[in-house]
Protein backbone atom coordinates (compact mmCIF):
# COMPACT_ATOMS: atom_id res chain seq x y z
CA UNK A 1 0.00 0.00 0.00
CA UNK A 2 1.62 3.61 -1.03
CA UNK A 3 -0.83 5.43 1.36
CA UNK A 4 -2.26 3.23 3.61
CA UNK A 5 -2.41 3.74 7.06
CA UNK A 6 0.61 2.35 9.48
CA UNK A 7 -0.26 -0.28 11.82
CA UNK A 8 0.10 1.10 15.31
CA UNK A 9 2.69 -1.31 17.47
CA UNK A 10 2.16 -0.85 20.93
CA UNK A 11 4.92 -2.05 23.43
CA UNK A 12 5.04 -4.54 25.97
CA UNK A 13 4.40 -2.97 29.50
CA UNK A 14 6.33 -3.90 32.15
CA UNK A 15 6.59 -3.72 36.11
CA UNK A 16 10.14 -3.84 38.20
CA UNK A 17 9.99 -5.40 41.41
CA UNK A 18 13.21 -5.10 44.05
CA UNK A 19 13.37 -6.50 46.91
CA UNK A 20 13.77 -4.92 49.96
CA UNK A 21 15.98 -7.74 52.10
CA UNK A 22 18.19 -9.26 49.57
CA UNK A 23 17.80 -6.50 46.44
CA UNK A 24 16.91 -9.03 43.64
CA UNK A 25 15.32 -7.05 40.56
CA UNK A 26 12.34 -9.01 39.22
CA UNK A 27 10.90 -7.81 36.08
CA UNK A 28 7.06 -9.05 34.88
CA UNK A 29 4.24 -8.00 32.87
CA UNK A 30 2.57 -4.95 34.53
CA UNK A 31 -0.71 -5.57 36.09
CA UNK A 32 -3.77 -3.17 36.91
CA UNK A 33 -3.08 -0.82 39.57
CA UNK A 34 0.73 -1.18 39.66
CA UNK A 35 2.31 2.07 40.78
CA UNK A 36 6.10 2.79 41.61
CA UNK A 37 6.78 2.62 45.27
CA UNK A 38 3.61 0.38 45.72
CA UNK A 39 3.68 -3.21 47.45
CA UNK A 40 4.90 -5.78 44.59
CA UNK A 41 4.96 -9.41 44.67
CA UNK A 42 7.08 -11.80 47.07
CA UNK A 43 10.39 -12.20 46.14
CA UNK A 44 11.68 -15.62 44.86
CA UNK A 45 15.21 -15.81 45.86
CA UNK A 46 14.65 -14.90 49.74
CA UNK A 47 11.16 -15.99 49.93
CA UNK A 48 10.82 -12.07 51.61
CA UNK A 49 7.22 -10.71 50.74
CA UNK A 50 8.90 -6.84 51.14
CA UNK A 51 9.23 -5.79 47.40
CA UNK A 52 8.59 -2.51 46.00
CA UNK A 53 7.62 -1.46 42.51
CA UNK A 54 10.92 0.29 41.32
CA UNK A 55 9.96 0.89 37.65
CA UNK A 56 7.29 0.83 35.36
CA UNK A 57 8.42 0.69 31.16
CA UNK A 58 7.24 -0.60 28.01
CA UNK A 59 9.27 -2.15 25.49
CA UNK A 60 8.71 -3.04 21.96
CA UNK A 61 8.41 -6.71 21.00
CA UNK A 62 11.94 -7.57 19.01
CA UNK A 63 10.75 -7.73 15.30
CA UNK A 64 9.06 -4.38 15.47
CA UNK A 65 12.31 -3.09 16.66
CA UNK A 66 14.19 -3.91 13.92
CA UNK A 67 11.24 -2.96 11.11
CA UNK A 68 11.33 0.85 12.78
CA UNK A 69 15.05 1.33 12.72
Amino acid sequence: MLFGKKKEITPEIYSEDTCQSCSEKTKRHYEEGDYVYGSGLQCKKCMSSKTVVTAIYGEYPEEDKRARA
